[in-house]
């Protein structure tokens, strides 16, 4: 769960595709809520569709400064050209190192989504899953010569903020709440948010009394990483490079796929409106460019807006993390609440 910067691994083919979903999203007993709930901040913010839209994008923007996480996506991220070996359960076209930027970042989405909307068990095997597959994820950082490694606690609590935060940020510039317009969320509420998705670093690893679990410790914590925000010589060469190649199509390509990488590469720039400014120095975004991504940004709100429509909600994001797993939420949600979710 490097995470949504990472690729995730999909499920292996131990048993048909039906099968393995009720398994993951089963509820056998309804009183199980997980480590979330009905009445939780995070399904509210983490089930809305311009969230699934938009988290890895913004994650990965909060993600990447980190000098670590640059040396795990240089290293062993799949679309990286620097990357010395497929990653294991890697199912893209082999002469491209990983495939297209559309399966990856939908593994990158789906696979933590039993945490978020399973039962504790499903939630326990997804984030155990995780952690298997992250293990070999770690190497000595060409920097400084310090080691690094994707599952250590550090690096799965700086994941696990960023992952938050990330779901966060999409949902108060990006989710529309009905007719109300997408607006930063109360104080008490933020906070509640952080405390709730602090399970997502204790299902990791990470000892809970070292999680913040308020907005405010939030912003003491990204302070206390000032050190770890370099940048590795050659990451943002290899970054273009890495955009480059999902332009060079091949004969596999279709329409619809080279369409959707397009659509998910020029979203970047909406996660670039989205983040936080210091965040947006620290990507070499100067200042002069803010007012052009508030326009950008101000622009695409109504089509977010039309998310709130549940059949335009359920297509889009369907498009994007599939149909199933759209589903496979809303059952999910239902079969806990009582009540249809979208």
């Amino acid at each position: 769960m490097t995470v949504a910067s990472t690729s995730t691994p999909e499920h292996p083919p131990r048993q048909s595709a039906s099968t393995e979903r009720r398994s993951e999203w089963a509820v056998d007993n309804q009183t199980d809520f997980g480590f979330f709930g009905p009445d939780s901040i995070s399904w509210e913010v983490l089930a809305a569709p311009a969230v699934s839209l938009m988290i890895a994008q913004i994650t990965n923007l909060l993600e990447a400064p980190h000098v670590d996480f640059q040396s795990i996506l240089l290293d062993h991220d799949p679309l990286y050209l620097t990357n010395t070996k497929k990653q294991r359960s890697w199912r893209g076209d082999p002469t491209k190192k990983g495939g297209r930027i559309t399966d990856r970042l939908r593994r990158t989405v789906v696979g933590p989504l039993p945490i978020i909307f399973g039962d504790r068990e499903a939630a326990r095997r997804c984030a155990d899953r995780l952690t298997a597959y992250h293990r070999p994820m770690r190497g000595i950082n060409a920097e400084d010569g310090r080691p690094y490694s994707a599952v250590d606690a550090d690096t799965m609590l700086f994941a696990a903020v960023t992952i938050s935060h990330g779901a966060l940020i999409a949902y108060e510039r990006y989710a529309f709440r009905g007719l109300k317009w997408p607006a930063r969320l109360p104080a008490e509420m933020r906070d509640r948010f952080f405390a709730e998705t602090a399970e997502l670093a204790v299902l990791m690893g990470v000892p809970r009394e070292r999680i913040p679990v308020t907005a405010r410790e939030v912003d003491e914590y990204y302070r206390g990483q000032a050190h770890k925000y370099r940048t590795r010589k050659g990451y943002f060469g290899n970054q273009l490079r890495a955009a480059a190649s999902q332009f060079k199509f091949s004969s596999a390509d279709s329409v619809v796929s080279a369409a959707a990488d397009v659509v998910l590469l020029t979203s970047t720039f909406l996660a670039y409106s989205a983040i936080p400014r210091p965040c947006r120095r620290r990507h070499h975004i100067p200042a002069v460019a803010d007012p052009l991504l508030a326009t950008v940004h101000f622009a695409v709100l109504p089509l977010f807006g039309l998310l709130q429509i549940p059949a335009v909600g359920r297509l889009v994001a369907g498009a994007y993390i599939g149909t199933e797993n759209v589903d496979a939420i809303t059952r999910s949600l239902s079969a806990r609440t009582g009540t249809p979710k979208r």
